[in-house]
């Protein structure tokens, strides 16, 4: 009956300093250059997310609960005139959204700050790993590099003897590059994986807290919406103000829809961390929803995918 919502993610990301990005150093340099885009089509990443099968079920319960008030409002005899609402008593349901998204929205806050202090704290003590270990490569080359660099500028040489040095110069520095990105790549992986839990014990403490929510303020609705009825006079039901849901279906589908949000909220941003971490391991600077254009690019769509199954 009605069409299924689909989340549009436009995702633009300069990857500096999360997962893979913040291991990014300067002996780097010496890599082989690589388009600086990515691309990646959101509605595939949406549809392959863990979360999107629960997405779907909850936009049926949904379709379900607008198909059910629709019935209730054919069925139902036209109501006799009524008196108004009380003063400040009209949109109940409204300003229970509103708190719900606002309620919602500070422990979502409040879940993201324990998180971010968690990444940090692990971010700082793997940036002291990569520290050590750089020190540790750079005895090893440098004192090479070193003495190479000095022959080529201080001694005589033929074309092909400096030549072949440079080569030899240029090699170990390749050699040191590719050493402190296998490292770098080896502790990305690490900051994910101990992460995980973290962040899989946030998603279901906000869930578990919207669902609370959820049934607190539906009987909140009924129970306020009872009161209204006793103060009227002759003990008459108000006539629901235009706009206010009119049907126990019509207050639980506004309900329903602040729960979606709440869920499509998470995937999107799920998406742009995986996706940010795809892109810092590939070093590019931006990525870009999938769309026809003449640029260089590397489609990340399927390493956004394969983060979901990790």
């Amino acid at each position: 009956m009605t069409r299924r919502r689909t989340l549009i993610l436009l995702v633009f990301l300069l990857i500096a300093a999360f997962s893979a990005g913040c291991f990014r150093s300067a002996s780097d340099t010496n890599a082989p250059p690589k388009p600086q885009v990515g691309i990646l089509d959101v509605q595939k990443a949406v549809k392959a997310h863990p979360k999107y099968a629960e997405l779907e079920r909850r936009q049926q319960e949904l379709n379900t609960l607008l198909a059910q008030a629709e019935a209730e409002k054919k069925q139902a005899a036209p109501p006799p005139a009524r008196p108004a609402l009380p003063d400040g008593a009209a949109g109940v349901d409204e300003a229970l959204a509103r708190e719900f998204d606002a309620r919602v929205a500070a422990k979502q806050a409040e879940i993201k700050a324990r998180l971010d202090a968690k990444a940090a704290e692990v971010r700082e003590e793997l940036h002291r790993q990569l520290a050590a270990y750089t020190q540790e490569v750079d005895k090893e080359y440098h004192p090479q590099i070193f003495s190479l660099q000095l022959k080529l500028k201080t001694v005589q040489l033929t074309k092909d003897e400096m030549e072949a040095l440079q080569k030899q110069h240029d090699n170990l520095q390749r050699e040191r590059a590719a050493k402190i990105a296998a490292k770098e790549r080896e502790l990305a992986a690490e900051l994910e994986q101990r992460l995980a839990p973290a962040q899989k014990a946030a998603e279901q403490e906000l869930a578990a807290y919207a669902q609370q929510l959820n049934a607190a303020f539906a009987q909140q609705a009924a129970a306020k919406k009872l009161e209204m009825t006793e103060r009227l006079p002759g003990g008459q039901t108000p006539a629901p103000a235009a706009g206010q849901a009119r049907t126990p279906a019509e207050q639980q589908a506004a309900l329903k829809r602040a729960e979606i949000k709440v869920l499509q909220d998470f995937i999107q941003k799920d998406i742009a961390d995986k996706a940010a971490k795809a892109a810092g391991e590939r070093g590019l600077t931006a990525v870009l929803a999938t769309y026809k254009v003449n640029i260089s690019a590397v489609d990340i769509t399927d390493a956004v995918i394969a983060e979901f199954k990790k």
